[in-house]
């Protein structure tokens, strides 16, 4: 009888515009975890102080950082976005006359 090997940890990288966490590879993170505990140790070693309104994305989707990697579908080696969310366009400024 062949036995399937459980995955129970990902490879996790946190891409923001103030840094990269870890500064090099991946950190091995439980699948179980919520992503916010990397998010938040991110936040510490890169020296960030307010992540209010930030949103997380992996690949261009949006990921619940409450929720864990398995509960967010995230499996392997993850690269995790993360920053402020961008605006929209809207009225812009007019070049003047």
């Amino acid at each position: 009888m062949e036995t399937v090997a459980v995955v129970r940890h990902v490879e996790v990288q946190v891409v923001t515009t103030s840094g990269v966490y870890p500064a090099h590879g991946t950190d091995q993170e439980p699948i179980d975890h919520p992503v916010s505990k990397v998010l938040e140790k991110a936040q510490k070693k890169l020296d960030i102080a307010d992540t209010t309104n930030w949103v997380a994305t992996v690949s261009g989707t949006e990921i619940d950082p409450a929720k864990t990697y398995a509960e967010n579908h995230l499996k392997g080696q993850v690269k995790i976005d993360w920053g402020p969310r961008e605006g929209g366009g809207g009225k812009g400024v007019r070049p003047s006359a």
